[in-house]
């Protein structure tokens, strides 16, 4: 009796030697044979048991939302098995995450997250980078850089006064590779001082892309302009208008400068004033307040393609005065101030004939009065009939400074009776 207890004793304490099973240990691998909206998933699984089983969840965030179907682990031996799962139905060129779940009964292992992104596959052209550049009144060089996304693919550009748009361009060949090609082509036959609107297309066998609407303007384009003065001699001091016209397309508004060069011209122009704008017809008006020396003047553009008129003088000539101041019975004076001082000025005193011509009677030079004005003075006999008329003309003598300047007429009255 005592022998068979013993006997049924010994496989229960077998039994009680065997360690209990554990669970799995579940490692995600590599993601092989990514395609287009396909892909295997692998990795390995540590049973730790007789039965085990393994899927893999994935999708687009570590949620996953999506598994594969579960799948027994063939039994024997004790080394990691290598398991793998083919997925389909993705998306294009998106991310995805995954991992491997194992189970056997004593539980269950999640391998770590890993991610792949499947391929784009046949993609339209990407366009970036329009832009312009070196527009002038008539033409203008548009600019994109152009990925064809490794499909032969071609560019050409839209332009118009509107997004409408309305012409086009030629077209261009950007390739086929899978890189972003420069590309740049030069419109011709543009209007002068208008805006255009212009994009990019792009076109492979996948798709078109067209950019975004961008502009420029062309620059007015004006051709030549005229310039008058009024009056083209002006007294010492006085004020000079000058008128002027611009012609060629677009004219209107175009930005026009008044320019100075003064005796003795050695100096260059200088800008007179602001800056005005012509009118629809091209026409602009200056006016330089005071002159006190012959000047050069000339109208320029502010444009980018610029335009001077031809260069007129404003010559500047002396101021004179005149006045008659009684000597007596039998005499008279004629005198005054000269605008500026003209230290070598020739003074002339002409009295008119009954006639009307004018003959130099008297000459004298011009003696300083201060820094700013000279003067003179002419002694005359009074005639015993009739009154005379006298006028004074002044020659500077400067260098061309100055014109000669004439004085007002004046009467000295007749020597009166007894």
């Amino acid at each position: 009796m005592l022998l068979c207890l013993l006997l049924a004793a010994v496989p229960a304490a077998a039994r009680a030697q065997d360690p209990a099973p554990a669970p799995p240990v579940a490692t995600t691998g590599a993601a092989e044979a990514v395609a287009e909206t396909s892909a295997t998933l692998t990795g390995t699984v540590q049973r730790n048991a007789p039965a085990a089983g393994y899927h893999f969840e994935y999708g687009t965030t570590t949620a996953y939302g999506l598994s594969t179907p579960e799948t027994a682990i063939p039994t024997g031996g004790t080394d990691p098995v290598t398991v793998r799962a083919a997925i389909q139905g993705l998306t294009r060129d998106t991310t995805y995450h995954y991992r491997l779940v194992a189970t056997n009964a004593a539980g269950v292992s999640r391998g770590a997250d890993r991610t792949l992104r499947t391929a784009p596959g046949p993609r339209a052209p990407a366009v970036t980078s329009t832009t312009s550049r070196d527009v002038t009144a008539r033409s203008a060089r548009l600019l994109t850089t152009v990925d064809p996304n490794g499909q032969a693919t071609s560019v050409r550009f839209e332009y118009g006064s509107t997004t409408n748009y309305g012409s086009f361009s030629d077209r261009l060949d950007a390739g086929s590779g899978d890189r972003g090609v420069p590309l740049s082509l030069t419109l011709d036959g543009l209007r002068p001082n208008r805006r255009y609107h212009f994009r990019a297309v792009a076109t492979n066998a996948t798709g078109t892309t067209r950019s975004r609407d961008r502009t420029f303007t062309t620059p007015r384009e004006p051709t030549g302009i005229a310039i008058s003065l009024t009056p083209s001699r002006a007294v010492w001091g006085g004020s000079v208008t000058v008128l002027g016209r611009v012609t060629g397309t677009g004219v209107g508004g175009t930005p026009v400068a008044l320019e100075r060069q003064d005796f003795p011209f050695s100096a260059d122009f200088r800008q007179v004033g602001d800056t005005r704008t012509a009118t629809t017809s091209g026409a602009v008006r200056f006016t330089l307040p005071g002159l006190f020396v012959t000047s050069r003047l000339r109208l320029i553009t502010r444009t980018r393609t610029v335009v001077a008129s031809s260069v007129r003088t404003a010559s500047c000539a002396l101021r004179v005065g005149a006045r008659v101041r009684s000597r007596g019975r039998g005499r008279a004076r004629v005198e005054g101030t000269i605008w500026p001082q003209v230290p070598a000025g020739r003074v002339s005193l002409q009295k008119r004939s009954p006639r009307g011509r004018w003959a130099v009677v008297r000459r004298a030079a011009a003696t300083p009065l201060d820094a700013n004005r000279s003067r003179y003075g002419f002694s005359v006999r009074r005639g015993a009939r009739r009154a005379a008329v006298y006028r004074v003309v002044v020659l500077a003598r400067d260098g061309g400074a100055h014109v000669p300047g004439r004085s007002r007429e004046v009467r000295v009255k007749a020597r009166p009776r007894r």
